[in-house]
């Protein structure tokens, strides 16, 4: 009922006119929001900078509902970010400066904020309620959106439903995704996941007055590390995970090349979501490069120190053991079960092995003299039996019934190696695949690459719907939008989406697809329904540019995982069959259709492999026919018929082998420019080459951190931007355990090593060493983390791996000027905490180009203020890296190319990188 049917036409008594229209209440609120607390939170960071640091964390800008106090949010951060004051003096003035003085209400509003303030020390509180409140109005704002695709499709817009629901739960997923955050996880928490992760691989003079090194001459030499220190840890970087420059990366939108890509671009990760590039390196020259051949007949060139997350033949081996699986029939374990059921029901009594035999069957005879020597005897029967016709009595072992059938019962339903718990996830470099490429014993394939996962994309507004177009790529005409098929189920399927059907007097299996319309009107421009869109298929093809050039346009192959998946059926009922071993195959000669094809199927997580044939064509181009084979469990048909013979011949657990690529092969070829990127994900792995391989992305200040948090007991915080927590604890384990590292991640460590595992940890649990591996920090959430474990903790230490990976919140003209600020901004960091801060830096091409390979002040990458704001810089410098035949192998060298309160020099270091760490000459 509407509104007005409910009002009086007529006055009322008393001349009083007609009474208002109740008002819809939905229409009277307002958004989710606390003003008070806005006040509160801004109020509280004037008052006290100790509230700012624990505001910034909890808090974004776009999170205040008032604008004006977005306005004095950010003031506020950029007067604190200087490392000055920030109180209703100094952002008052800031605030006229920039022109915002009257616009936020003057210097007066300030001091309202702060008269609102009942303490500063609950300002981080009040965040909380403001965060809260933000993230409610993001979810009203969602359900607006979600109303509106709603209402808009029910009215017949043009998209599907299912594409709705992705977009639906796509815009709450915004909202959810931010609210997600690390923090920081104290080592002795770490400690014990890093040793399961480990266990489960391998069921396969003058007193020094600064922070220790841990190096005895680079302490003699600086004295320790001192508060309000900033130093500069540098060396080259990559030196490792480097690919050719022509090898293709998928994208979110296409293509690209890694010479190509730069800091900001997005690739795919190995979970098929999008990643950023938080750092693109120089070209290499020089460098070692392998072609890495994969089963699937994909090649890639990489450097020698290129890492891949593989699994080996044995850990492989381990994983399929671990499946959950019986060496007894069923038969035989629902009869030990029911026997044992029978037995407990029953007081406890002593018997032989003759009843269990009797009860549950001759098939238990021999294991139960295993289940008797497990269960022990409880005292002895006599037996009396006639033998050559005599009587004979006989004393024979008892056990408890109760025991007896209830270890047989157990023992037959035991699952196979339960017990075992198996985690691969470790990485290798080429150059120690190809030396362990073959299995010694048969010489198969050792290491595999699993595939990645389909691309998480969003759904697409496609101009034709994906099974038609699917359909009518693989039995369409390419010159017109006819189709020839012999199955009335396909022209169902494609009815279903919008389309109608006609069949062609010149052949019976010959159908012409146009678009339905309810409207009347077909083609008409002034139709308000059918404006906007082609009036026929063929319209419609020509503008994809399909027609006359059968292919899958790109917007298609980065579609969401549904659309694709419906793509692929339309080609698979008409183009495709299915073999008798139950392996999916498509034929086409039209090679640019066999390429979209392979994208389409390797985007959807399977291993796709291309065999050419050579078949009688009419033109040269026509004559080769490409067959894509692949093997899945997964329905990949619409139609019935071959759904049904699909189902039949596929094999059960066909993923175990068809999930992952074999790596085959690994020769030399000659060097090539190289070069790497690192992404913002969480396993560091982005996917390269037209197979979407899946593929991987810093030592001395690991052992400055180490050193001081173990051997002093004095704290330390790693922030690392590079490596996850597990990574960093293993190799910590490593230099402490000396175990090697490669030992630790595949698992096969030997009596003595876990005796020095087992020494080790409880040495190094109680270690004041925090980690926090949040990537894409910026320097602000760094200075607020920091400030925080100063209060709780005394901190002694902090290391930042590393600097070119931290983010400005600021805008710079240039990535100099960023790195600029970042170095300012490590150095204000010190003297606010009053502790030593390392940042791990890069140095540029330059050593590679001098003789001597040695590094120098002026090779520090982007920035020359680096320099200007260290109070140390240490050069790192290998002589085996350049030479592999150099007398001074396993050495390092320590370059103290600035010592701003003493002597410079030359600290040469035993380079153990086999147990990840750097360690003096005297230590053995």
């Amino acid at each position: 009922m509407s509104v007005t049917d409910d009002r009086r036409t007529e006055p009322r008594v008393g001349g009083q006119g007609p009474a208002p229209a109740p008002r819809d209440g939905q229409f009277e609120k307002t958004p989710p929001q606390d003003i008070a607390a806005e006040q509160c939170v801004l109020g509280g960071m004037l008052l006290s900078k100790d509230a700012v640091a624990d505001v910034v964390e909890i808090l974004k800008p776009n999170d205040f509902y008032r604008p004006v106090h977005t306005t004095i949010f950010d003031a506020i951060l950029d007067i604190y970010g200087r490392g000055e004051p920030a109180d209703a003096i100094t952002v008052a003035a800031a605030l006229a400066d920039s022109g915002d003085l009257g616009r936020i209400g003057g210097a007066p509003y300030l001091h309202t904020c702060m008269a609102a303030v009942p303490t500063a020390a609950n300002a981080g509180y009040y965040a909380r309620i403001v965060s809260e409140r933000a993230v409610l109005r993001r979810l009203v704002e969602a359900g607006t959106r979600i109303v509106q695709l709603g209402y808009g499709t029910a009215a017949g817009g043009s998209r599907d439903v299912d594409d709705v629901v992705d977009l639906a739960q796509q815009a709450v997923y915004d909202v959810t995704e931010r609210r997600v955050s690390e923090d920081f996880a104290i080592l002795a928490d770490m400690l014990q996941p890093t040793l399961d992760e480990i266990e489960a691989v391998g069921a396969q003079g003058g007193m020094m007055t600064g922070v220790p090194t841990g190096f005895s001459d680079l302490d003699r030499l600086l004295n320790g590390l001192h508060a309000g220190q900033l130093i500069i840890v540098a060396g080259r970087p990559g030196l490792g995970k480097a690919l050719a420059l022509d090898t293709p990366l998928p994208t979110p939108e296409g293509w690209t090349t890694m010479g190509e890509v730069g800091v900001g671009d997005r690739l795919l990760g190995a979970d098929g979501k999008p990643t950023t590039i938080t750092n693109a390196f120089d070209v290499m020259y020089g460098r070692p490069c392998y072609e890495v051949e994969f089963s699937d007949g994909s090649v890639i060139v990489a450097d020698a120190e290129h890492l891949w997350k593989t699994t080996t033949r044995a850990s492989r081996r381990q994983r399929t053991e671990m499946r959950p699986s019986h060496q007894w029939r069923e038969d035989a374990r629902l009869a030990a079960a029911a026997a044992h059921r029978v037995a407990m029901a029953a007081p406890d009594r002593l018997i032989t092995f003759a009843e269990p035999v009797e009860s549950a069957g001759e098939q238990f005879r021999n294991v139960l003299h295993v289940v008797g020597s497990q269960v022990g005897t409880a005292g002895a029967v006599q037996r009396e039996y006639v033998r050559r016709g005599q009587p004979w009595r006989r004393t024979i072992c008892a056990y408890s019934a109760h025991a007896l059938f209830g270890v047989l019962s157990d023992r037959v339903n035991r699952k196979m190696n339960a017990e075992v718990t198996v985690s691969h996830d470790w990485a290798v470099t080429t150059e120690h695949i190809a030396a362990t490429l073959r299995h010694p014993t048969d010489g198969r394939a050792n290491h595999a690459v699993e595939n990645a996962q389909p691309l998480a994309l969003p759904a697409q507004d496609l101009p034709v719907a994906p099974y038609t177009l699917g359909a009518w790529l693989g039995d369409g005409n390419s010159a017109d939008s006819r189709i020839t098929t012999a199955d009335p189920e396909i022209l169902r399927l494609v009815e279903q989406e919008g389309f109608d059907t006609t069949q062609s007097t010149a052949s019976p299996l010959l159908y012409t697809i146009r678009p339905r319309r309810g409207c009347g009107c077909v083609g008409r421009a002034d139709c308000p329904i059918c404006h906007g869109q082609p009036s026929s298929l063929m319209k419609a093809l020509r503008a994809v540019g399909v027609l006359n050039n059968k292919h899958i346009p790109q917007q298609y192959l980065r579609a969401s995982e549904r659309q694709r998946r419906t793509l692929l059926a339309g080609l698979l009922d008409t183009d495709g069959t299915v073999t008798l071993r139950g392996n999916v195959q498509f034929t086409t000669t039209s090679s640019r259709l066999a390429e979209g094809v392979y994208e389409l199927v390797v985007s959807l997580g399977y291993r796709c492999s291309v065999a050419r044939k050579l078949v009688s064509g009419r033109t040269p181009e026509s004559s080769v026919a490409y067959n894509l084979n692949f093997t899945t469990t997964d329905e990949v048909f619409r139609l019935s018929r071959k759904r049904e013979a699909h189902r039949g011949r596929r094999c059960s657990d066909s993923n175990s082998r068809t999930g992952s690529r074999y790596i085959v092969d690994v020769r030399p070829v000659p060097s090539v420019p190289v070069r790497c990127v690192t992404v913002d994900n969480s396993d560091h792995l982005y996917l390269a080459g037209r197979s979407m391989i899946p593929t991987h992305n810093s030592t001395a200040s690991m052992d400055f951190a180490r050193n001081a948090a173990i051997r002093a007991n004095q704290a330390a915080a790693i922030f690392s931007l590079e490596m996850s927590k597990v990574e960093i604890v293993m190799r910590l384990l490593s230099a402490e355990a000396r175990v090697p590292l490669h030992v630790l991640r595949s698992g096969q460590l030997s009596d003595d090593d876990w005796t020095k595992l087992a020494r080790c940890m409880g040495e190094i649990s109680e270690a004041p060493l925090f980690v926090d591996d949040t990537p894409s920090m910026n320097l602000m959430e760094i200075r607020a983390k920091a400030r925080r474990l100063k209060q709780r903790h005394d901190l002694k230490m902090i290391v930042v791996d590393y600097l070119q990976l931290m983010t400005s919140p600021k805008r710079t003209e240039s990535r100099q000027q960023e790195v600029a600020d970042l170095s300012r901004g490590l150095k204000l960091l010190a003297k606010e905490v009053e502790c030593p801060v390392i940042a791990v830096s890069q140095l540029n091409r330059g050593p590679e180009q001098r003789t001597d390979k040695r590094p120098q002040l002026s090779d520090l990458r982007e920035s020359g203020s680096i320099e200007q704001d260290a109070d140390v810089v240490i050069l790192l410098h290998r002589d085996d890296y350049y030479d592999k035949e150099s007398p001074r192998a396993g050495e390092a060298d320590f370059i103290i190319a600035k010592h701003r309160n003493g002597p410079t020099d030359t600290v040469t270091v035993a380079a153990q990188l086999h147990l990840s760490r750097f360690v003096d000459m005297a230590i053995v």
